[in-house]
C-alpha cells in the first residue's frame, strides 16, 4: 500500500471518532485557560491511538504536546479547542482540534516510513488568551520543523497574508 492510500485509510477509520470530537467539543464549549474537559477529549483520543501524551505544558493546565514516530523532521500540528465567550464554538476550533487529530493520525500512519516524528500541540486560549505564544516563549515549539494547522472560514482566506494556503469547496448534503 502506498503512503497516500495508507493515511486515506486511516483517516476513513478513524472518520467516526473524529466527528464525534467535533460534535463533543461543539456541545460543551469552554473558554481560553479553562478547555479541561476539550483538551483532555482531545488528548485522550491521541492516547488511544498511541501518541505520548504530555498534559501541562508550559505550565498551562490545557496545554499538552502528543507525539509518535521517531524520525528526524518533526511536523507539528496545533490543535486548538477554545471556544468564544457566550458564543461557543463560532470559530470553528472544534474543527480545527478535530482535523489536527486527523492529520496526526493520519501521519503517525507513515512516520516510520517517510522519517517522522509527529507532534500535536493543544494550545488552549487562542480567543484573546495566547496560548500558542506562552507556548512558543516557553520553548514548546523547538523541537519542531515546523508546525502548521488549519482554520475554517467563511470566505477567501489568501488575503490574509499567510505563508501557505490552500483553498478548497466544500459541498454538504443533507440535514
Amino acid at each position: 500500500m502506498d503512503t497516500k492510500q495508507a493515511t486515506r485509510q486511516r483517516i476513513d477509520g478513524a472518520a467516526e471518532a473524529l466527528i464525534g470530537l467535533s460534535h463533543a467539543l461543539h456541545a460543551e464549549p469552554e473558554v481560553g485557560f479553562e478547555e479541561h474537559r476539550s483538551s483532555a477529549r482531545v488528548a485522550d483520543v491521541l492516547a488511544t491511538n498511541g501518541f505520548d501524551v504530555r498534559h501541562g505544558v508550559a505550565g498551562l493546565d490545557t496545554a499538552f504536546i502528543a507525539t509518535a514516530g521517531s524520525g528526524p523532521l518533526n511536523v507539528g500540528i496545533c490543535a486548538e479547542y477554545d471556544a468564544l465567550p457566550g458564543i461557543g464554538h463560532a470559530c470553528g476550533h472544534n474543527v480545527i482540534a478535530a482535523s489536527a487529530v486527523g492529520a496526526g493520525l493520519a501521519l503517525a500512519e507513515v512516520a516510520d516510513e517517510l522519517g517522522l516524528t509527529v507532534t500535536v500541540l493543544g494550545t488552549p486560549a487562542e480567543e484573546g488568551g495566547g496560548g500558542k505564544i506562552i507556548m512558543l516563549e516557553q520553548g514548546v515549539f523547538d523541537g519542531c520543523n515546523l508546525a502548521m494547522m488549519v482554520h475554517p472560514a467563511a470566505h477567501e482566506m489568501a488575503a490574509m497574508g499567510c505563508l501557505a494556503v490552500q483553498h478548497f469547496d466544500v459541498r454538504y448534503a443533507g440535514r
